[in-house]
């Protein structure tokens, strides 16, 4: 059996509420549940016990409430920041084809996992991806009014560069991975000498393409000659972007660049300038704030928390309220 229903119950079903919301409703008088003398709702029974919504109500609301409170809270936000949402639908229908997709592939029914893991419904299902969706859009929303005009220039400096068109040839050392380190120095040089070679030949007029066709150990450009089109620094390897961007149009590498792949003989084609500041400005903004997210794991739960103060909630249940506020501080220290 694969372990846990993995693909519902990893990183999506940190959303799993719904099964757990629909207890709640049970107070609300929607049922139609037999009740005690006091009014209660009974929801189960034994010999001698009756178990009441309230029971149930109280005891859910210990374990799960602040976070059901929250999802809830975070969710009606989102709602009003986004409304309907195209693109919401898009995403939601594109990751239950995949998760349709993967299940099958193990042969598993995606509608018994989307059960054990207590969804009623496909559709209940897209409602928590439409709402996941629109909560991180929101978040990238209020991340990206806190970015300086200082942070998106020094991104702008250090990340965007001229796009380069190159042809390239790459001799990669063939060495086994069990290979002592005399036999990986012997292959490494073996690599170098061959590319050598090969300048020298193309010092003697030999078309570079057709070396690269003959030559190169990178199979995804040789067959077009080498060639590599829209070589930007943050793509590249720093010692190839590098070695390239220092040539003139026309001109090769005249001594092999070294790289973690191996040695590369490289030949600019042309050069073209970076786009302004201001028409990638959105793009470095996506990057920036992407960044940030991903170096620290409880930004998107504490840019949560001042969204929530900007539309003033309060919690008024004491239990909760203390449950909620000590997961900030703990978030913050």
């Amino acid at each position: 059996m694969y372990e846990e229903d993995t693909y519902l119950k990893g990183d999506i079903m940190k959303k799993k509420f719904l099964g757990i919301m629909c207890a709640f409703v049970l107070v609300t008088g929607c049922s139609k549940a037999p009740k005690i003398s006091n009014g209660e709702e009974v929801i189960a029974s034994i010999d001698g016990k009756d178990f009441t919504a309230n029971e149930l109500y109280e005891s859910m609301k210990d374990q799960y409430g602040t976070s059901i409170l929250i999802n809830m809270i975070d969710s009606h936000i989102a709602s009003l920041e986004i409304g309907d949402s195209e693109d919401a639908d898009v995403y939601a229908d594109s990751m239950i084809s995949q998760y349709k997709l993967q299940y099958e592939q193990y042969g598993m029914s995606f509608e018994d996992a989307l059960a054990s893991a207590g969804y009623s419904s496909e559709e209940a299902f897209k409602d928590v991806l439409v709402s996941d969706y629109k909560m991180s859009e929101v978040t990238k929303k209020y991340l990206k009014e806190e970015v300086t005009d200082k942070e998106i220039q020094k991104y702008y400096d250090e990340n965007i560069s001229e796009e380069l068109n190159v042809k390239h040839i790459l001799i990669t050392p063939d060495v086994d991975d069990d290979a002592t380190d005399e036999e990986k120095s012997e292959a490494e040089t073996v690599a170098y000498n061959k590319a050598l070679d090969l300048i020298n030949k193309l010092n003697d007029g030999e078309d570079f393409g057709q070396l690269a066709k003959d030559n190169s150990d990178d199979t995804a450009s040789a067959s077009n000659g080498g060639v590599i089109n829209n070589v930007t620094k943050e793509g590249y390897v720093t010692e190839f972007y590098n070695a390239a961007y220092a040539l003139e149009e026309g001109q090769y590498t005249t001594t092999p660049v070294k790289s973690e792949y191996g040695y590369h003989i490289i030949y600019l084609v042309s050069k073209n300038e970076k786009d302004s500041l201001e028409n990638l400005r959105d793009t470095i903004l996506d990057s920036i704030v992407d960044k940030k997210l991903e170096n620290d794991s409880n930004l998107e739960m504490t840019t949560w928390d001042k969204i929530r103060s900007k539309y003033n909630m309060s919690i008024t249940d004491t239990k909760l309220k203390n449950t909620y506020e000590s997961t900030i501080a703990n978030l913050e220290n």
